[in-house]
């Protein structure tokens, strides 16, 4: 009984093993306009999912946001004689607590009982949802490491609301910054 334990215990060590070996990771930073991410991928065939989650840069203090894309691989040029270059793009989706720039139309009276109309812009926290859209290029070196250059726009809705003001529902102002390219850092296993 314990030698059919000890072989069955081998061959699942083994096919677990060999399906590791078949799908590579990497997991390692993402840093730029829109924040600092810990970053995972796992390849599904010739593409692959990244996952990430981090803080959210803000114009008063960070918030937090996680990110999932399903990236397509749609050429890996042969630039180089050692490591492999990848061009990828692909859809995901993005939740988060962060602040972004508001702009809205309040009436405001003086003192002498005029009314007028003044645009405020106020930066609040709220929950965001969005739409990610990503395209980039990465190179995975012969020793296991991965670097990769990227652009990612949010497009998304904001939800904020304070003491001070009734809930305001906008569009992601601050998602913009991802056409701003960002910088990976992986270790790829």
């Amino acid at each position: 009984m314990k030698k059919i334990i000890a072989l069955a215990a081998a061959l699942i060590s083994c096919c677990l093993y060999l399906t590791a070996e078949a799908q590579p990771r990497a997991a390692g930073l993402r840093i730029g306009a829109t924040g600092f991410d810990a970053s995972y991928q796992h390849s599904i065939g010739n593409n692959f999912v990244e996952a990430e989650a981090g803080l959210a840069f803000g114009p008063i203090t960070p918030g937090f946001k996680a990110t999932a894309l399903y990236n397509f691989v749609f050429a890996r040029p042969a630039w180089t004689d050692r490591g492999s270059w990848g061009l990828y793009a692909g859809p995901g989706l993005s939740l988060g607590y962060v602040s972004d720039r508001l702009t809205y139309t309040m009436l405001i009276s003086n003192e002498e009982g005029m009314t007028y109309r003044r645009r405020i812009h106020p930066v609040e926290y709220g929950f965001m949802m969005s739409v990610a859209a990503q395209i980039g290029l990465e190179y995975t070196f012969w020793f296991p490491l991965q670097l990769s250059v990227d652009i990612r726009p949010y497009f998304g809705f904001h939800v904020n609301g304070n003491a001070h003001y009734s809930s305001r529902v906008g569009f992601y102002n601050y998602g913009m910054m991802g056409f701003i390219p960002t910088v990976s850092a992986r270790y790829s296993f």
